[in-house]
């Protein structure tokens, strides 16, 4: 077992924890029981999930309210939503949420997309499992062709709802090079099942009865989704010598961490980007708290921020 591998696992036991929720946008989809409820609370948290946790848990909660005041459930609501009736009457509700670039008519939208994933596949992992071959090494490609669909669909099918330029922050493909961030980190929560992460892309889901046959969501498919937490610890880690966080350090991250869970290196995600979520591991090397660190011995930055330390000493 490398050196890495020890402290990466020491790390996931201190952080991957249920009680930690509370500083991650998955709290809200463990707020439900039925699968379809969890699938359309995941993608609005998943998409949501930039700027700062604060704002985001707010943001969701806001969407959430809005949603409840004219539905019983949120998957009531994104079914009854390709309706024109209840669009004129969802619409109101929901003006007025902002979230950083994106506004309502922007869920709208998404949640029109989502309906039709729902109507044409039975679930959007049904949609999704679709475009991912049994043998595929990641997910890439087939979160290419769902992204794809789903632009296909606004600009012809559903062309006179309104549409926002904001809309296409929600939309990121590997295609252009994004590191796709927040759709990694939902496609995490869809392919991993443990007491974290619900699984419901895979084998073992309640919808998993509408997947083609023989398709699942599986781990090793994984990609890291790299934000600014997990990118700047990653290149501390030398898990990547990229500086810009794009598709192809996503891929190399990924990679990296295959070397400690070949089968499920996305495991480690939730831990490390609770270092930087939580204030653990700082911008600036700090003594008093790089001392303390569990990754101090595999840190590349603290090593060389210690060696200037004793040459200035």
């Amino acid at each position: 077992m490398s050196r890495l591998q020890i402290f990466l696992n020491q790390l996931h036991q201190n952080y991957h924890r249920p009680e930690l929720l509370s500083s991650d946008p998955l709290e809200f989809v463990h707020r439900y029981d039925d699968p379809w409820d969890q699938e359309v609370v995941a993608l609005l948290a998943a998409v949501l999930a930039y700027g700062n946790v604060k704002q985001i848990r707010r943001s969701v909660a806001d969407a959430l309210h809005r949603m409840s005041l004219v539905s019983t459930s949120p998957s009531q609501y994104v079914r009854e939503l390709r309706s024109l009736d209840f669009y004129r009457i969802a619409e109101p509700e929901m003006k007025g949420f902002i979230h950083r670039f994106n506004v309502g008519e922007d869920l709208l939208l998404l949640f029109q997309l989502l309906s039709k994933s729902w109507e044409d596949h039975g679930s959007l992992g049904a949609h999704f499992l679709s475009h991912l071959e049994p043998d595929s090494l990641h997910v890439g490609s087939a979160l290419e062709s769902l992204i794809s669909d789903w632009r296909s669909w606004q600009t012809s099918q559903l062309a006179h709802r309104k549409s926002n330029r904001s809309f296409s922050y929600l939309l990121t493909s590997p295609k252009e090079g994004s590191c796709c961030k927040r759709w990694c980190m939902f496609l995490r929560w869809m392919g991993r099942k443990d007491e974290l992460d619900p699984g419901l892309w895979t084998g073992s889901s309640r919808l998993a009865r509408t997947f083609p046959e023989g398709r699942e969501l599986k781990a090793h498919q994984l990609i890291i989704p790299l934000d600014t937490h997990t990118g700047r610890i990653s290149q501390y880690l030398g898990l990547t010598g990229r500086k810009s966080l794009n598709w192809l350090a996503a891929l190399e991250v990924t990679e990296a961490l295959k070397a400690c869970d070949a089968q499920d290196p996305t495991r480690y995600d939730f831990a490390i980007s609770r270092l930087g979520i939580l204030d653990v591991c700082q911008k600036s090397f700090r003594v008093e708290i790089c001392q303390k660190c569990d990754l101090l011995s595999v840190c590349r930055y603290s090593k060389s921020q210690n060696r200037k330390l004793k040459r200035s000493g």
